[in-house]
């Protein structure tokens, strides 16, 4: 098993944080969970680029500095939404990487990260497609529960995503 550094990403890292989704959107086991294709974001300038560089993300690097795994964190407040909260997208762990404990490590830097927010997050969503069932599963043992609340899935509406929450304990 490799070791590995999770950390927040800056937004001068743009071009490892393009390379990584770029690659993110070729794995046909992570594909699933985007709600974009490879072609569409690789013809992104990279203005695109740089101003998804200022969202909140957490990155994991291995001994070398590459990049193995990212989640962004969109704070969301304000009138459309019931209570204060951040949304998880982007969720990746590169393939030699999963299944040894660093996605839950990842994605508690990124729930540690909303609850320290001083707007007081009342809860955490994402959403997960119909079909992965790896990561309805895993969202499960971190303690995320189906709010009921479903989707049409952006790039085939005849499928279906599910959100999935953690309250603020």
């Amino acid at each position: 098993m490799s070791s590995y550094t999770i950390r927040a990403s800056r937004p001068d890292e743009w071009r490892a944080q393009r390379a990584l989704r770029l690659e993110a959107l070729k794995d046909p086991v992570a594909a699933l969970a985007f709600v974009n294709t490879h072609d569409t974001e690789a013809a992104f300038d990279d203005e695109v680029w740089q101003r998804r560089a200022g969202t909140q993300s957490f990155i994991a690097e291995d001994e070398a500095g590459e990049r193995v795994a990212n989640v962004a964190v969109l704070v969301e407040s304000g009138e459309e939404f019931d209570v204060p909260q951040t949304h998880l997208v982007g969720v990746y762990v590169r393939p030699e990487f999963r299944g040894g404990g660093l996605a839950a490590e990842l994605l508690g830097a990124a729930i540690a990260w909303s609850w320290e927010l001083p707007e007081r997050v009342r809860r955490v969503r994402l959403w997960v497609h119909e079909d992965n069932h790896r990561a309805q599963a895993f969202y499960k043992r971190l303690g995320f529960v189906s709010t009921g609340r479903t989707m049409a899935f952006p790039l085939d509406p005849s499928q279906t995503e599910y959100e999935m929450e953690l309250e603020r304990p």
